[in-house]
């Protein structure tokens, strides 16, 4: 999936292959630090535990691209369901750069999501929304994108050192 965007630069998404994890660190490191996500994002810690998921067939990372450049990423596994054993298809990270979280192309990534997790076994889609220090469930920037691709909340996490 591509488009030409007037300044002729074109924007596609595509499923990430393991030699491309690497190329992910920008925007995790991005991604701990706008959410403020205690400990430090470690590049080889992501890689290696990806490297399974997309081996094991339960994960993939789709890419936002900019021409060669990766600008963010969606990434999801399958996984029964703990409660219910409904095969679910669970976003475990969301981020695009700031200056191309305009227009449709984040809500794309949601889209192919969905597809690949129905093609997976998957009936059910679970997104998460990490909250800033300063936001509430009710505050929620997002809530009505959510709500406009079928989803309610049904969580708040809590963390904290132990």
């Amino acid at each position: 999936m591509s488009v030409t965007t007037p300044t002729s630069t074109t924007l596609s998404i595509s499923h990430l292959l393991i030699a491309d994890l690497p190329l992910c660190e920008p925007f995790g490191v991005a991604f701990h630090t706008e959410k403020c996500i205690p400990g430090v994002f470690n590049v080889e810690t992501f890689v290696r535990n990806w490297t399974q998921f997309m081996e094991s067939g339960i994960g993939t990372i789709l890419g936002l691209w900019r021409g060669e450049t990766l600008i963010g990423g969606l990434g999801g596994i399958v996984v029964a369901d703990l409660t219910s054993g409904e095969m679910t298809v669970n976003e475990l990270f969301w981020y695009v750069q700031p200056d191309a979280r305009h227009g449709t192309w984040p809500i794309r990534l949601i889209k192919e999501l969905k597809i690949w997790g129905s093609a997976h076994g998957a009936t059910r889609l679970r997104m998460v929304h990490i909250l800033m220090p300063n936001e509430s469930a009710s505050t929620v920037k997002l809530a009505h994108v959510y709500r406009q691709l079928g989803l309610r909340p049904v969580e708040v996490a809590y963390d904290g050192e132990i």
